[in-house]
């Protein structure tokens, strides 16, 4: 990490971000010092930028963070070339494996780095020095909250490199990590509303803090929890239909001294102050579009730039494919499995609407006709009986070429299509690391744990979702049954939205989840053991910090 921390310091590059128009337009500075950037609010929104800039080229551009956190979960799955390593509990095997860690470090010493010189500012208004630092915070406490989930006990870096700070730091204990992330979450609440004149479009506000916080709360609230039931639909991959399989909430390793009623009731407190901020959309694929970008219920997401090689990604190739030139697809190799579209009701647009039913394969026959794919199986006879619509109303002549694969048995999801160019491999999708129906969700499941059994209210919100999406709306459930029906809407909403393999880890039954899959339809293996728990850490790491002695056990 070393190496990493002081490239960061010696040379900057900064992305400067004014406007909406020119938010990913780059401006490099090489070989300039901190000092010479200057005292003024330019400065400050450089040192700012620069740290935003690290989560498009270290976290989503070069694809890692989100295999890292999408692809390790019950409900994901591929081709097994894609899903051998991470997919199938071998992370070592990916070549990525490193980035998360060094993805974060490198975003908190650029955030320490921006602190420490605004701190030092007399030339700026207190509220632009506010929300500068703040978003410097919120940027931090987001990469720590990667980290401890990930890697468990991980080191805390309070100040810069070059403000003293020991670059061998010992692993902190999981409690102290997540009170450095409450005290930066605090912090960070200076930032702007997103309605205040000063904010910027793209970056964190207030209320992101606070959406934030919500789900480190309910992370340290259902992690500390133990002894209740959950029921999860899954288990055998060769039955048609999932079987509801209940489990046992088990206590997350170091969430020992968090008590779940506190915690859930400042999640609880948390998310309904976002709640009451911001919309939700009226329908679901309204979220996707692209003149909904950083609006309404996309609370923050990471900015991209089509056809930008570095600030591009390839999110839309690889979750649902691009265009080439003869009208064959490249890429969509990941993909959702047939037991997680099972659990959606028939008249549910987020299957409808939300999973993409026929799609161009990567080939032609020998007619140099484009074969197309399926999904579900029976939409193909939908197709030849001419009873398929596309998204624009027009109804398929039956006559396409088409063929039986792997696309039969997997979902591909419809929110990742939304570009500017599908035929770019860098293109500009907009990544969601904060969206209001994830802490809905959050404040559903804070009340139902603290109150024996959901609400009024509770049932009010989870069903804002549901009815959106013409999905019945819940009642008469019980404290468990609602606990469990909170979980599966997240699988449903937040699918592929680095969130699945999250929630089962903090209730303590991943292991359970995954291991009652064994191998998925598509003999991609799901079995773990108790070392998937927590990746490990980078080997240069262990090697080159005299304070850690250790990897992660079975690493």
């Amino acid at each position: 990490m070393k190496k990493y921390i002081l490239k960061a310091l010696i040379l900057l590059s900064f992305s400067v971000l004014y406007s909406c128009e020119d938010l990913l337009e780059e401006k490099v500075y090489d070989f300039v010092s901190p000092e010479q950037l200057g005292d003024s609010e330019s400065a400050a929104s450089q040192f700012v930028n620069g740290a935003y800039n690290t989560l498009i080229t270290s976290f989503i551009h070069p694809g890692s963070y989100l295999y890292l956190t999408n692809m390790d979960c019950d409900y994901a799955s591929g081709a097994s070339w894609a899903f051998g390593n991470v997919g199938a509990g071998n992370p070592q095997g990916f070549w990525g494996i490193d980035h998360l860690w060094l993805g974060s470090y490198t975003l908190i010493h650029r955030a320490n780095l921006g602190i420490a010189q605004i701190s030092k500012m007399s030339n700026i208004s207190q509220a632009c020095k506010d929300d500068a630092i703040g978003q410097l915070s919120f940027l931090k406490a987001w990469a720590y909250f990667n980290l401890v989930r990930n890697y468990g006990p991980v080191p805390i870096f309070r100040k810069g490199i070059s403000e003293g700070d020991d670059m061998n730091q010992p692993r902190a204990s999981v409690y102290d990590v997540y009170m450095h992330i409450i005290e930066l979450l605090t912090e960070a609440e200076k930032m702007y509303s997103k309605d205040d004149e000063g904010f910027v479009e793209g970056h964190a506000s207030s209320g992101a803090a606070k959406a934030l916080a919500a789900k480190v709360y309910a992370t340290m609230a259902s992690g500390a929890t133990t002894g209740v039931s959950i029921v999860v639909k899954g288990g055998d991959p060769k039955k048609e239909q999932p079987q509801a399989l209940k489990y046992t909430a088990q206590m997350v390793a170091g969430y020992e001294d968090f008590d779940p009623e506190e915690y859930y009731t400042l999640a609880r407190d948390k998310a309904w102050e976002v709640i009451q901020e911001y919309p939700l959309f009226e329908k679901y694929m309204d979220a996707w579009k692209l003149e909904n970008r950083n609006k309404g219920e996309n609370i923050l997401m990471i900015q991209a730039k089509n056809g930008d090689t570095e600030l591009g990604n390839t999110i839309c190739q690889d979750y649902v494919g691009i265009f080439k030139e003869d009208g064959t697809m490249e890429g969509n190799w990941y993909g959702m499995r047939d037991h997680w579209y099972q659990l959606f009701e028939e008249t549910d647009l987020r299957a409808i609407d939300g999973v993409q039913h026929r799609y161009a394969s990567g080939g032609l026959n020998s007619a140099g006709e484009v074969v197309y794919n399926y999904y579900p199986r029976w939409y193909a006879d939908k197709v030849a009986n001419k009873e398929a619509y596309d998204s624009e109303g027009n109804k398929y002549d039956g006559t396409e070429v088409y063929q039986e694969g792997e696309g039969w048995t997997l979902a591909k999801l419809s929110k990742f299509t939304f570009v500017t160019d599908r035929t770019q491999k860098n293109s500009d999708f907009h990544f969601p690391i904060l969206r209001l129906p994830d802490i809905i969700l959050i404040y559903a499941e804070a009340v139902n744990e603290l109150n024996g059994g959901p609400t009024e209210e509770a049932y009010r919100q989870i069903n804002r979702i549901r009815t959106r999406s013409n999905a019945s709306a819940l009642s008469g459930l019980n404290q468990e049954e609602f606990r469990s029906a909170v979980l599966e809407e997240r699988a449903l909403e937040l699918a592929y939205e680095a969130d699945r393999r999250y929630d089962l880890f903090r209730w303590g039954i991943y292991l359970d989840v995954m291991n009652a899959i064994d191998m998925d339809e598509h003999n991609v293996t799901k079995r773990r053991t108790s070392r998937n728990l927590l990746y490990p850490l980078p080997v240069s790491e262990v090697l080159a910090n005299d304070q850690i002695d250790s990897n992660n056990p079975g690493w």
